[in-house]
């Protein structure tokens, strides 16, 4: 056997796919498309192991803007050359890129699914978790009708209503709610124009938001945004426009605005709550959950519970400072 190691170069992708298997988790194809890809924006390098000058392993470290107190890290090997030290040359071969280049930290991070492949390496190498992230399933009637809550003078204390996805109000919502749930892996100084193409464009798949007031005196209806959801759908060509089929799930971002007008953790999870029971009326539903998510985790066991919900997929970021 003899191992080099050299960049990435073109066809090197369809090379290793020849010895890979098939991506076992989202994460991996996400991390595998990441490969040999340029950025202009920040470091990135891909490096890849040769035996005889055929590719049987790779890796990527990456920086990121939207989190720039660690890199992200990815390497992958092929079945039968695993366990001979190619993974861990990588990685070392990587962080020397990095320091090399002038990356910006020397922190790593990675994300994979609970029992892969890939789990027991990254732990070897010294990773530890940090976040568990999982997308829930709820189901269509899971939850009764909502009602609005009151003010004590008996006029509306919550307001429900549509809000365009361009609007800058709902992009400062969700930016606010991302960077809530961010500060394990703290959001780095991102545009409002880059929140707003990365979860409500026509890029993003966004096609319809709806949100939850939390009404105070003299703002008649037109109060804070509480809480918010975005539904997301692929594009299909045979129905670019028309609404989603019976049955047919809704990827749905979902998310709360910590604190507003003074709205405690469970006042949050009651607007979350009311928006979820509006959108599963119909259809069933898909959230991303993350274990920082307070409010929403609260609401999301006690359906998974109650067995009106399931968890679809769960992964786990794991990091090394």
């Amino acid at each position: 056997m003899s191992i080099d190691y050299r960049l990435w170069q073109e066809d090197d992708d369809l090379r290793l796919l020849e010895l890979w298997p098939d991506a076992e988790s989202a994460p991996v194809q996400a991390f595998r498309a990441r490969l040999g890809a340029e950025d202009h924006s920040g470091f990135s390098t891909t490096l890849v192991a040769t035996d005889d000058d055929v590719p049987v392993a790779a890796g990527v470290c990456y920086a990121s803007a939207w989190h720039p107190q660690r890199l992200w890290l990815f390497v992958e090997v092929a079945p039968d050359h695993r366990h001979e030290g190619i993974g861990r040359e990588l990685v070392s071969r990587l962080r020397a890129a990095a320091r090399e280049a002038g990356a910006p930290v020397e922190a790593l991070r990675t994300r994979m699914t609970p029992g892969s492949t890939g789990e027991g390496f990254a732990r070897s190498l010294g990773f530890v978790d940090t976040m568990r992230s999982r997308v829930v399933r709820v189901d269509a009637g899971a939850l009764p009708q909502p009602t609005m809550g009151k003010n004590a003078d008996g006029s509306d204390a919550e307001s429900v209503a549509d809000l365009a996805t361009g609007s800058v109000e709902l992009t400062r919502a969700v930016e606010a709610f991302y960077r809530a749930v961010h500060e394990w892996d703290p959001v780095g100084d991102v545009s409002i124009g880059a929140v707003n193409k990365q979860f409500l464009s026509d890029t993003a798949g966004a096609y319809g938001a709806v949100v939850l007031r939390r009404t105070v005196d003299g703002t008649e209806g037109k109060g804070p945004i509480g809480a918010f959801a975005v539904s997301y759908r692929p594009f299909d060509p045979a129905n670019p426009h028309d609404e989603p089929l019976p049955n047919e799930v809704a990827d749905v971002l979902l998310g709360y605005v910590p604190g507003t007008a003074g709205a405690t953790p469970e006042q949050s999870g009651a607007a979350l709550e009311t928006l979820l029971a509006l959108l599963v009326s119909d259809y069933p539903v898909e959230i991303q959950v993350d274990d920082s998510m307070g409010p929403l985790v609260a609401v999301v066991d006690n359906l998974l519970a109650a067995g009106v919900a399931r968890v679809v997929t769960e992964t786990e970021t794991l990091v090394l400072d």
